[in-house]
């Protein structure tokens, strides 16, 4: 985060507007009992429909350093090695480690060790290990509307 963010103010009074705004200050350190950072936007009021006291909600347009990638969860294990994914190259299961950014819950948001096209293993067996040989399974086909 830092000042020039691009940032789309809502106001729950105003639905069907948006106001664009940019980061313009932000606190050297976070408040240790919150985690959180002050933020100030700085939001364009040309006609007056903004006025002190309004609740709003902020979207911030923090633009992404690196790529991440969406594998499901079930994919991902946890083990004495940290996080990791199989992948599934050539009929064999490497071991890639993974960084977590965000957990969607059935899906986490991830960088490093995946790539867009990699075929992961879902729900991999305990005994799985890097280098095994593996058989891709094909998809279940979708049944037939009755």
């Amino acid at each position: 985060m830092k000042p020039g963010v691009d940032a789309v103010v809502r106001i729950p009074e105003i639905p069907d507007h948006t106001f664009p705004g940019k980061v313009a200050r932000i606190a050297d350190a976070l408040d240790p009992a919150t985690r959180t950072l002050m933020t100030e936007i700085d939001v364009p009021n040309p006609v007056g429909e903004l006025s002190p006291g309004l609740y709003c909600t902020v979207e911030l347009k923090v633009p992404r350093r690196t790529p991440s990638l969406i594998v499901p969860a079930g994919a991902i294990v946890f083990d004495r090695d940290g996080l990791h994914v199989l992948v599934v190259e050539d009929g064999v299961a490497h071991s890639r480690k993974i960084i977590e950014i965000r957990d969607l819950g059935t899906e986490v948001e991830v960088t490093d060790g995946v790539k867009q096209g990699d075929q992961v293993v879902l729900t991999p067996p305990v005994d799985l290990e890097d280098g095994s040989k593996v058989q891709l399974r094909a998809p279940a086909a979708a049944k037939a509307a009755s």
